[in-house]
């Protein structure tokens, strides 16, 4: 267990305990949330597990990493993370607590409310469940893993924490909000959805120069997973390997932990496609493409990557996952795969990127459409912040105590 503190930096005020089951996903989905709460004087510490990250990425707020198991329910780890969270509680005594996916809910929820009922803090408990993940997930496709026990531990948990009245959720869809919902433990009092984690327009905006390279350009970005539909994007490149007007872009990392990941060195030796690995600045490089393909039916909300070509201005190409059809509005913004098998969805996607070779008018104004459509959503990164900044009580933030 190591702890990173920025330097020359102690924010005072009200105080925020953020716990995140994974160092990555943070930096990617949340960083901004908490960079904003520390510039408006929030004192803010960050729990989170998987791969460290680095001190230069942390500014204005205090760092813990933990090991925390993704993937399955593990006693020790899991256990670990409750007595953590229960110490850091202590310790900071915060006016919120921030818990982001399934497992930080369940069990830094336990410590938190227990918290809350012997020593009257955190007074506000905000949970965000991004989407419902590989295990709740409502359908499974022959030979995926059904997680019986586990399941019936979180539906319990969830609706005992949304028995007490400071305990807030969030999602990203109305269509997890109902899932949550059916089982009695959302509603409209309890409950807010929010669309996605946000996007900085300026950063991601639409190329205003005139690209050399005359070639298609369909990317996936995202983990490197089948669930992710990385292998129907892989089926299509190669139908496609022939075609002269396009190229197949692939960024992203497998993590070596996750059983549905494509390894990078296999990714690497395809010549189908070109394999980028991990992107770090990924706003240029949506700059130099024309389409973004992502046919997940992985248990997500919004795809951060399809907010993100929307602001660029890019068609995309993606399943029917509720979380795409939020972003992606089909024959207008883009082009959705309704196919039931991976076979399927990759011949869709095939003749989904042969309509816009053979028809580049339609792929403009589907571009077009896409920078229009981001334009009229609340997918702003600063309406994101603002909206988290307010669940979680730090607009009206108390003097320093």
């Amino acid at each position: 267990m190591t702890t990173t503190t920025a330097e020359n930096c102690q924010p005072s005020g009200y105080r925020i305990l953020v716990v995140c089951n994974d160092g990555d996903y943070f930096l990617r989905h949340r960083l901004s949330v908490v960079t904003y709460l520390s510039s408006i004087g929030a004192d803010v510490r960050v729990i989170a597990g998987g791969r460290a990250i680095e001190a230069s990425r942390i500014q204005g707020w205090k760092y813990t990493q933990v090991r925390i198991e993704r993937f399955k329910f593990a006693p020790i780890s899991d256990l670990t993370l409750m007595v953590h969270t229960a110490r850091s509680i202590r310790d900071l005594r915060p006016d919120a607590i921030h818990l982001i996916t399934l497992k930080p809910m369940i069990f830094s929820g336990i410590a938190a409310v227990a918290s809350r009922l012997f020593h009257g803090f955190p007074k506000r408990i905000l949970i965000t469940l991004p989407g419902l993940g590989r295990m709740m997930s409502r359908t499974k496709r022959p030979g995926e893993r059904r997680y019986v026990v586990s399941t019936a531990l979180t539906l319990l948990m969830s609706w005992i924490l949304a028995r007490f009245d400071s305990v807030h959720f969030t999602f990203e869809t109305r269509h997890d909000f109902d899932f949550w919902a059916q089982r009695g433990i959302a509603n409209n009092d309890n409950s807010s959805v929010i669309d996605g984690a946000g996007v900085d327009p300026n950063l991601f905006y639409p190329s205003k120069a005139a690209r050399n390279n005359s070639k298609i350009r369909v990317i996936f970005a995202s983990r490197t997973l089948k669930s992710k539909g990385l292998n129907i994007f892989l089926q299509a490149a190669h139908q496609l390997r022939d075609h002269v007007g396009v190229e197949f872009l692939v960024a992203g990392v497998a993590d070596d932990r996750d059983p549905d990941a494509i390894p990078s060195e296999f990714l690497a030796k395809l010549s189908d496609i070109h394999f980028l690995g991990h992107v770090e600045d990924m706003a240029p490089l949506l700059r130099e493409c024309d389409i973004v393909c992502l046919p997940t039916r992985y248990g997500e909300g919004v795809p951060r990557i399809l907010i993100e070509a929307a602001a660029t201005g890019l068609a995309s190409i993606v399943s029917s996952h509720p979380g795409c059809l939020e972003a992606v509005e089909d024959g207008v913004t883009g082009r959705v795969l309704y196919g039931s098998s991976d076979i399927e969805m990759s011949r869709e996607a095939t003749a989904a990127i042969m309509e816009y070779l053979e028809s580049p008018d339609v792929l403009k104004v589907h571009q077009e459409n896409a920078y229009r459509h981001f334009q009229s959503r609340d997918f702003k990164q600063a309406t994101i912040d603002a909206r988290f900044a307010e669940l979680l009580g730090a607009r009206s933030a108390p003097a320093a105590r």
